[in-house]
């Protein structure tokens, strides 16, 4: 391994405190144990032992940092700078933060939907198939649909409801093209395309070249959506390692896009041998994790307009990631997006009055959401999300 700078603390040391700006480092824990405590999750709080990361997504989103962190024993850390994740040379740490990444998504991922599931069996049980099916298919997603129906046939010959499910898709016709190979791995996909479905893990990554992907999941009945993702972020198509159904998801082309399949050990080898892809990943990884932590913000949060300022801010840090010099953006996200992810039962001219009042947003009659200087709200509204 690396060499890299190690520092002390003694029981009851502070390490990092919630709410403070982060440092140009994080830490991994080589000896003792600390506890990590969340102001805005206070019925949770993770052990951190030998191996932990601790202060990473942060530092590395420059966000305030979400946790407190307190050392319960006398305790060592290595201190790793930010920049020097660029200069990794150790496969097996990139491994660590590879896997520490998706399983801390997963984790606030879990707590979200939590929180979110009005019925809570529905956090180990999913819709029936023609619930799901229909919800996307009234939404404009027929390919996501078909292939929902076909996987359950294909998955359940015998379930009583085969015969169902067979008319139901009798009616779906997806007219979507196949996806047309480029070069090797890399593929152009057709707008309506789905890549894979809750019934349906990929096993592969995805790295998005050009266009725009949009990741689903059934829950309340509804269509609730993750995230959309643009030009150079990855969507992991694996099986989640938590037992929770609200994390299988339906990935869709929201436009014609041209992405690169790739397994798992080919992107940890990709950042082994290519220095701005470790720095990439680690920033859209970490940010997509704060976005999990972001939503649970603003479920939590009793007041309307601070929850859809919250959730506005969510979808702006990851946008800009890769465009920080942008100005203007109209969202993809509709109002109906936005009630879905916050359990919202309200009229969308309730949301739209809300929308109305918030600085550096315009919403015109058909409730396209503008926002008319990125950089205004990222700064003005970012005490919201602390």
């Amino acid at each position: 391994m690396e060499k890299y700078d190690t520092v002390k603390f003694s029981k009851n040391d502070l390490i990092i405190r919630a709410g403070e700006n982060p440092s140009d480092y994080f830490y991994i824990l080589i000896e003792g144990k600390a506890i990590s405590h969340y102001d805005f999750y206070k019925e949770y709080k993770t052990e951190n032992k030998k191996g932990s990361i601790i202060g990473l997504i942060s530092s590395i989103t420059r966000e305030p940092y979400f946790s407190t962190v307190e050392a319960v024993e006398n305790s060592e850390f290595l201190k790793i700078k930010i920049n020097s994740i660029i200069d990794i040379e150790n496969e097996d740490l990139l491994n660590k933060i590879y896997t520490y990444l998706y399983f801390i998504l997963e984790i606030w991922l879990s707590k979200y939907y939590t929180i979110l599931a009005v019925n809570k069996v529905d956090l180990y049980n999913k819709d029936d198939i023609i619930t799901m099916a229909n919800i996307y298919r009234n939404n404009g997603f027929l390919d996501a649909s078909y292939k929902l129906c076909l996987k359950y046939i294909e998955l359940f010959p015998e379930n009583p409801d085969i015969d169902k499910i067979n008319d139901f898709i009798k009616d779906i016709n997806p007219n979507i093209k196949e996806a047309e190979s480029i070069d090797n791995s890399i593929y152009k996909f057709p707008k309506g395309y789905c890549l894979y479905t809750e019934l349906d893990s990929s096993d592969n990554m995805y790295l998005i070249q050009s266009g725009k992907v949009g990741v689903y999941s059934i829950v309340n009945s509804k269509q609730v959506i993750r995230n959309i993702y643009i030009d150079g972020y990855i969507v992991n198509g694996y099986n989640p390692t938590l037992e929770y159904k609200p994390l299988l998801t339906t990935a869709i082309a929201l436009e014609d896009s041209i992405i690169n399949i790739i397994k798992k050990d080919q992107l940890i080898e990709m950042m082994y041998k290519n220095k701005s892809s470790k720095i990439n990943f680690v920033k859209m990884t970490s940010l997509k994790v704060n976005n999990a932590i972001l939503k649970i913000k603003a479920l939590k949060n009793d007041k309307l307009q601070y929850k859809l300022i919250i959730i506005i801010y969510s979808i702006l840090k990851m946008k800009t990631l890769f465009n920080k010099n942008a100005v203007k953006l109209t969202l993809s996200y509709t109002i109906e997006d936005i009630k879905n992810i916050l359990n919202l039962n309200l009229p969308n001219e309730e949301i739209y009055k809300e929308l109305k009042n918030i600085k550096y947003i315009e919403v015109d009659s058909s409730f396209t959401i503008k926002i008319t200087n990125i950089k205004n709200y990222l700064k003005e509204y970012r005490n919201y999300t602390i």
